[in-house]
């Protein structure tokens, strides 16, 4: 038993939660300025994430671990909901709500990630390929403006459809669709990082592709479940306002950030690592879960 080697990982474990921690909690506190002082509501949430986004950025620059920002996709949404309703004084049904339902959505995105984390310094493998890759200055224009603040963009804009919903005061009966499709979109990236932790432990460094459970129906079901949950959140919105519906197509982009980059990019990453994905691949549903294919 190496036992040193373990006091080490867990001292980067500990010394990064709280690095990660300090970073949240100075950023969505320095982030509260412009937001209170903004009237419009939408134009106050934009400045708290571009202000939190701008600051977790410095401080990946200081400790050179882009990772930092990682957790800001399932943490902060609840925090700039929670801001706007104290705020704007939003304690209607819609914004409880989805208060509620965003919170559920982000506990268990944000306990997946603490449970795949080890520690500050061990960068996710696509910005470690992107460091390596390209001069340092590069790297951090890359950094800034693709790997934190598109991202937050994103987020944001999918988050609108949610910022008019809790702005409502009565319940639509139609919302209940949406309800209905963000739980069904957490259960499934559930189900899917469960069946992928379990495979990856009992299959540890054989370089095997996951096929069990939800995995069988489709290559990146975790992704397909981030991407219903947003769908989902539209769906509640549209019940609500129908007149505006074009008010809440931020989700897209979503859509276009998996469809384009992120998927892509895994696809060609599990096809140089794992002998089996050609097969798997030839036989399984990229997105959507679906039968095998013969």
């Amino acid at each position: 038993m190496n036992t040193n080697g373990q006091m080490k990982d867990k001292s980067e474990y500990q010394k990064g939660l709280l690095v990660d921690a300090l970073a949240y909690l100075c950023a969505f506190g320095v982030a509260l300025i412009p937001f209170l002082f903004i009237k419009n509501l939408f134009a106050a949430t934009a400045a708290f994430t571009a202000t939190a986004t701008l600051l977790l950025f410095a401080v990946s620059v200081i400790f050179s671990d882009v990772s930092i920002y990682d957790p800001y996709w399932s943490v902060a949404p609840p925090v700039m909901l929670l801001a706007v309703m104290v705020k704007y004084r939003l304690w209607n049904v819609n914004a409880i709500i989805l208060l509620a339902l965003v919170g559920i959505w982000s506990f268990r995105l944000t306990a997946n990630w603490l449970s795949t984390y080890k520690g500050l310094g061990h960068e996710d493998w696509r910005y470690a390929m992107y460091r390596k890759k390209y001069p340092p200055f590069v790297f951090q224009i890359i950094s800034f403006l693709g790997l934190h603040f598109i991202p937050t963009i994103v987020v944001y804009a999918g988050l609108v459809s949610g910022l008019f919903a809790i702005q409502q005061t009565k319940f639509a009966l139609l919302s209940i669709v949406g309800i209905l499709v963000m739980l069904a979109a957490v259960l499934l990236e559930l189900f899917a990082d469960r069946a992928i932790h379990r495979f990856l432990r009992e299959h540890k460094g054989e370089g095997k592709t996951c096929n069990v459970s939800v995995w069988k129906y489709s290559r990146h079901p975790n992704y397909l479940g981030e991407i219903s949950f947003w769908v989902g959140m539209y769906l509640y919105f549209l019940a609500l306002c129908p007149i505006i519906w074009y008010c809440g197509l931020g989700f897209l982009t979503i859509v276009l950030l998996f469809l384009t980059i992120s998927i892509p990019m895994m696809e060609k990453h599990n096809l140089e690592r794992r002998s089996d994905y050609a097969a798997y691949k030839a036989t399984t549903s990229m997105l959507l879960l679906l039968p095998k294919k013969k």
